[in-house]
């Protein structure tokens, strides 16, 4: 990752990205360098680094406590997407709450707002 702040091209590698999800202290200051790049570049595999990482948090139990099944939840999810005329995945997520009685941390405003009004 860069090292100083300043406007051109960026280019993000997996590791930064993760510290980045994890809010490591290292990582402070590079979400205002990515905003202030013109350009931030990463090569496919950046992906494939991020999800080996996230599946890495989960195995050690730092990430969440259940995954629950998409399979467990694709008929609601389905229902509400066609309710609310939103994407399927994003109401995995709202069929879950909704099933577990729980509320939504999201940093997306429209499934917030979707959750609020179909969530208790």
């Amino acid at each position: 990752m860069a090292t100083e702040a300043g406007a051109g091209t960026l280019v993000l590698d997996a590791s930064a990205v993760v510290r980045l999800i994890c809010h490591d202290p290292a990582a402070a200051g590079w979400a205002e360098q990515l905003a202030e790049a013109s350009m931030v570049l990463a090569p496919e595999l950046m992906l494939t680094e991020v999800a080996n990482a996230l599946w890495k948090l989960q195995r050690s139990g730092s990430l969440v406590d259940h995954l629950e099944p998409d399979r467990e939840l694709q008929v609601e999810a389905l229902a509400l997407a066609c309710h609310l005329d939103h994407p399927v995945y994003d109401c995995l997520y709202l069929a879950l709450a909704r099933r577990e009685a729980a509320r939504i941390l999201t940093a997306d405003q429209r499934p917030q707002r979707l959750a609020n009004q179909v969530l208790p």
